[in-house]
């Protein structure tokens, strides 16, 4: 059931300049996640312009990002689920430029958006 209260930001790891080598350092095995995709401040804000997920391999997925964007952040999940959860309440929050639609998620009624409740 959505609430009209407000629902916190998901926590993320500090932000990092985006290569193959600090993704590999960072994200050690396969795992679901979702991340955040922008540039980096002097005061390691990041300016957000992409919000995404991977359902079963975060740092293959980031990855493929290197060279596109210089920042990222990201956080781990036990499942793919909870990634496309994390992805949602990022994509309504930050409303990140280069997102051109809602996040899919893979069908159900599980895969209900956590802000909006849109099925795929």
């Amino acid at each position: 059931m959505l609430s009209n209260r407000p629902m916190p930001l998901p926590e993320l790891q500090d932000p990092d300049v985006l290569t193959k080598e600090k993704v590999d350092s960072a994200i050690r095995q396969k795992t679901a996640g979702f991340y955040v995709l922008g540039s980096l401040g002097d005061n390691k804000v990041m300016s957000v312009s992409y919000v995404g997920r991977s359902d079963d391999d975060l740092a293959a997925k980031l990855k493929r990002h290197a060279g596109n964007y210089p920042a990222f952040a990201y956080a781990t999940t036990a499942s793919a689920l909870l990634a496309y959860r994390g992805e949602c309440r990022l994509y309504h929050a930050l409303k990140p430029s280069k997102n051109v639609m809602h996040p899919l998620g893979k069908g159900g009624a599980e895969w209900a958006c956590p802000v909006c409740g849109q099925q795929s």
